[in-house]
């Protein structure tokens, strides 16, 4: 009679171990899902302020430096930002989908949404720049 309560004690310790190891799981792969916001933000936010800033350079000194050159340079650092992170979440997604989260569960999550934020700043100011919106 022992013997069963001891083995069942330790199935019950076996089934909270996995659970936590999940969890340990799912919270290392949202700090490597908020490692690819952050590094995405650094490289759109540098594109941006280069671009800003060479542009607003030419003007100022109403040189002959070719406006399109400062929009390579921006373009360049937004797409290194940008097209890393739509493959970071695509990653976290197709991770949490593997260990049993559901779709609402994967995609409502706060890391991914404020990733989903910032992926979408970076479409938009890259479409800004590349078709002259003139938006900021």
């Amino acid at each position: 009679m022992e013997g069963k309560s001891v083995a069942s004690h330790s199935k019950v310790s076996l089934s909270i171990s996995n659970r936590m190891s999940m969890e340990r799981t799912m919270m290392a792969a949202e700090r490597t899902l908020l490692a690819w916001v952050r590094t995405a933000m650094a490289f759109i936010s540098f594109g941006f302020t280069m671009y800003k800033l060479l542009e607003t350079t030419a003007v100022v000194l109403a040189s002959k430096i070719d406006v399109l050159q400062p929009a390579h340079i921006g373009i360049l650092l937004m797409v290194v930002g940008t097209v890393p992170l739509g493959v970071g979440m695509y990653q976290f997604y197709q991770f949490s989908r593997k260990y049993g989260k559901t779709v609402g569960k994967s995609v409502l999550n706060a890391s991914f949404l404020l990733a989903s934020v910032i992926l979408l700043l970076g479409i938009v100011l890259f479409l800004d720049i590349v078709l002259q919106w003139h938006l900021l």
